[in-house]
């Protein structure tokens, strides 16, 4: 397949650079469950002590309300999940014939790619993709799998949808920086930068990342979240052409498999 050209870079990125908001999608997905005002509240509040890392304050907010609810249910699992409790796969699993199966094999990947089971995080991440092919969280996490297994053309397909699909978020451009500089596409990770407005932070993880996915690289484990876990290390100096000004946020910098 013929890699990405610049041109193609530039015309991915026009009109999706200017605003560049924090997070992501919210947890979840409304299955028209029928929620009193006082609960939308509280599980509103619980969703953001979520995206806040308030994990423990989360669950234990989510503890209170009726435990038949979906949404409550996949909320647990994610707060469980990213805790490191086993009890998530149980959750996740109860799931699987509901209207959040997508969800529920999405997290159901990113455990077995904190365990390191591949193969089972590829065959998860695919069927969360097949039920919800426009997540590009899902998309992104696919393709952070298939980069750890080598197949970089599906981790590129897969990082372009996932850059396309959510515009404002960096964390499949860095990850597809990554694999730019895996590859030695230097002018194409030069192009990457300027139109996503990369913060050097942002490139010298990404370039961190590269080193360590490239053959004969020490093994690092893989945390809770799936972040590939880089000793640090002295700042690389960066060609000229790859050094931005820190416009953007280093939000999400180190980590390949957002925390959501």
């Amino acid at each position: 397949m013929k890699r990405l050209s610049v041109l193609g870079l530039s015309v991915l990125f026009l009109g999706g650079c200017a605003n560049l908001p924090g997070a992501g999608p919210t947890v979840g997905q409304s299955c028209d469950e029928h929620l009193s005002q006082a609960q939308q509240l509280q599980l509103d509040m619980a969703r953001d002590m979520l995206k806040d890392g308030r994990l423990h304050a989360a669950l234990a907010n989510l503890e209170t309300m009726p435990p038949q609810l979906l949404d409550v249910r996949e909320s647990k699992a994610v707060a469980l999940r990213r805790i490191g409790s086993p009890k998530a796969k149980a959750l996740y699993q109860g799931l699987l014939d509901s209207c959040k199966a997508g969800e529920a094999h999405h997290g159901l990947g990113q455990i077995a790619l904190r365990d390191g089971h591949l193969a089972e995080a590829e065959r998860e991440m695919r069927e969360a993709a097949r039920l919800q092919p426009t997540d590009g969280l899902i998309r992104n996490d696919l393709g952070v799998v298939l980069l750890r297994k080598g197949d970089r053309e599906g981790a590129r397909f897969e990082f372009l949808t996932a850059v396309e699909l959510n515009e404002g978020d960096k964390l499949p451009a860095t990850n597809l920086l990554s694999l730019l500089f895996l590859e030695g596409e230097d002018s194409q990770a030069a192009a990457l930068i300027d139109k996503a407005h990369l913060s050097d932070d942002q490139v010298r993880q990404a370039h961190s990342r590269a080193d360590a996915l490239r053959p004969g690289a020490p093994t690092h484990p893989v945390a809770a979240e799936g972040v590939v876990q880089v000793e640090a290390q002295p700042a690389r100096p960066l060609p000229p052409a790859l050094v931005k000004d820190a416009e953007a946020e280093a939000r999400d910098a180190g980590l390949l498999v957002k925390a959501h």
